[in-house]
C-alpha cells in the first residue's frame, strides 16, 4: 500500500498530539508542580515518573490489544478515536483543577496524570505500529515513518517552545497554565483526528495470533536487537528530558529570564532539530542507523557539558548552546525510529504474524519510561542541590549545583546508551 499525500499529511498530523503531549509534561509539569503548586522537588518527580512505570505494562497490552482488534473501521482507528477524546480533555485537566498549595497537590496532580498517560497510550501505541505495517516496501515505510518524525517534531517544538510563551502570554501562574492548556489542546486535537481520519482501515497483512502478554514474553525476549535498541532510546531520552526539565529552573534562576525565555531557548533548539532532520536521514541511509545514533549521541553529550562553560548573559551564548544541542537531538529521533520499523516489520515477518502494536506498544513504553526519567532525575537531582520550591532567588550553591546537574547528567545517560548500540 502506498499513501496518497493528502492521506499521508493527514496521518502524520497527528504526530501533533503525540509530540506536544509527551514534550509539555516533561518541559513544565515539574516546573509546575514546584514553582506554582509548591509541591516538593522529590515529589514532583514522584508525579511524572510513577504513571510512566505503569505504561511498562499498558503499553504493550494496549498494542497487543490493537493487534488483535477487528472492527468494521480496523484494528488501529477505534484507539486512535478514543485516544483523540481522552487526551486532549485529561491535558487540559491536568493545568485547570483547582488543585490545593504544597504537597497536598500530590495525589490530585499523580491521578490526572496517570489518567492522560492511558489515554495518550491508547492513542499512541496504534499511531506509531502503522509505519511499520503500512506496505511490503521498506522505502515506503520510511516515508510514512519520515513524515511522521518531521509532523512530531514541529509538535514538540510546539510543545517546548510555544507552551511557556502561551504561559506568559497567558499571564503567567495558574491563569497563564489555562490559557496554554486551551491553546494546546484545541490545536492537537485537531491533528489526532485528522489521524484517525486518514489511517486507513485496512493495514498489515496479517492479524495477530490471539495470546496475552504471558504468552509474548518470550517473542520480546527472542528480539535481542530491538531489546536492546529500546533500552538505548531509554537512556537517550532520559538525557534528553533531564535538559528539558531543568532548562525552566535555569534561564529563569541563572540566566535571570522570565518564563517566556524558556519558550524561545527550546525553541531555537528545536527548530535546528526540525531542520537537521534531513541531514540525520542521509546519515542513516548512507551509513546505517548505528553510526548515526551513536555518532548523535556523542555530540549530545558533547554539546550538554556546554553549560559548564557558556556564561548565562548575554542571551547569545544560551541560545547557540541550545542550537547545538538541538542538532544532535534530530539524531537521536531519526536513527531510532527508523530502525524500529524495520525490526519491528521484520519481527511480525519472523513470527508469522501481525505484531507491530506489540512492539511499538514495547517502543512507546521506553519512550515513556525515558521521557519521565528525565524529570525524574532532574526533580531528585533538585533535591540534593538544596533546590527550595518556589523560592524567587535561590543560594548561589543550588545554582552550581543546578549548572552542574544540567551539564553533566544528560551527558552520562546518552553516553552509557553507546554499549547498547556497538552491535
Amino acid at each position: 500500500m502506498r499513501l496518497s499525500y493528502p492521506r499521508l499529511m493527514g496521518y502524520a498530523l497527528g504526530a501533533f498530539g503525540t509530540g506536544v503531549f509527551a514534550t509539555v509534561p516533561t518541559v513544565l509539569l515539574l516546573y509546575f508542580c514546584t514553582e506554582n503548586l509548591k509541591m516538593a522537588p522529590a515529589l514532583g518527580a514522584t508525579v511524572v515518573l510513577l504513571p510512566k512505570l505503569w505504561a511498562l505494562v499498558w503499553d504493550p497490552a494496549v498494542g497487543l490489544w490493537s493487534d488483535r482488534a477487528q472492527t468494521a473501521i480496523g484494528r488501529r482507528r477505534p484507539f486512535l478515536l478514543a485516544g483523540s477524546v481522552g487526551v486532549p480533555l485529561t491535558f487540559l485537566a491536568l493545568f485547570a483543577w483547582p488543585y490545593p498549595l504544597g504537597n497536598a497537590a500530590f495525589p490530585w496532580v499523580a491521578l490526572i496524570y496517570f489518567l492522560l498517560t492511558n489515554a495518550y497510550s491508547l492513542f499512541a501505541v496504534p499511531f506509531t505500529a502503522v509505519p511499520a505495517e503500512i506496505s511490503e516496501d521498506a522505502a515506503e515505510r520510511e516515508r510514512v515513518a519520515a513524515w511522521r518524525i518531521g509532523c512530531a517534531m514541529i509538535g514538540t517544538l510546539i510543545g517546548a517552545g510555544l507552551a511557556p510563551i502561551l504561559v506568559r502570554a497567558g499571564g503567567s501562574g495558574r491563569e497563564g497554565y489555562l490559557f496554554m492548556a486551551v491553546v494546546v489542546s484545541l490545536i492537537c486535537c485537531a491533528g489526532m483526528f485528522a489521524a484517525f481520519f486518514a489511517t486507513p482501515s485496512a493495514t498489515g497483512t496479517r492479524t495477530a495470533q490471539a495470546s496475552t502478554l504471558r504468552q509474548v514474553i518470550p517473542i520480546l525476549r527472542a528480539e535481542r536487537p530491538f531489546r536492546k535498541l529500546a533500552m538505548a532510546y531509554v537512556l537517550q531520552l532520559t538525557g534528553v528530558g533531564i535538559v528539558s526539565a531543568l532548562t525552566p529552573y535555569w534561564i529563569v534562576q541563572v540566566a535571570g529570564r522570565t518564563e517566556d525565555g524558556v519558550g524561545t531557548a527550546l525553541g531555537v533548539m528545536l527548530s535546528v532539530t526540525i531542520i537537521s532532520t534531513p541531514l540525520w536521514a542521509l546519515v542513516v541511509r548512507r551509513f546505517g542507523a548505528r553510526r548515526g545514533i551513536s555518532a548523535a549521541a556523542l555530540l549530545f553529550g558533547a554539546a550538554t557539558l556546554g553549560f559548564l562553560a557558556v556564561p548565562p548573559v548575554p542571551v547569545l551564548p544560551s541560545l547557540l548552546l541550545y542550537a547545538l544541542i538541538g542538532f544532535p537531538f534530530a539524531g537521536l529521533q531519526v536513527g531510532p525510529f527508523a530502525l524500529a520499523a524495520h525490526l519491528t516489520h521484520a519481527a511480525g515477518e519472523a513470527r508469522g504474524g501481525n505484531r507491530a502494536g506489540l512492539f511499538t506498544g514495547v517502543w512507546t513504553a521506553s519512550e515513556k519510561l525515558g521521557l519521565a526519567l528525565g524529570p525524574g532525575v532532574a526533580g531528585l537531582g533538585l533535591a540534593v542541590v538544596g533546590f527550595q520550591s518556589g523560592l524567587p532567588v535561590q543560594s548561589q550553591e543550588a545554582l552550581r549545583g543546578l549548572s552542574v546537574l544540567l551539564a553533566a547528567a544528560p551527558s552520562v545517560f546518552v553516553w552509557a546508551s553507546l554499549a547498547l548500540v556497538r552491535k
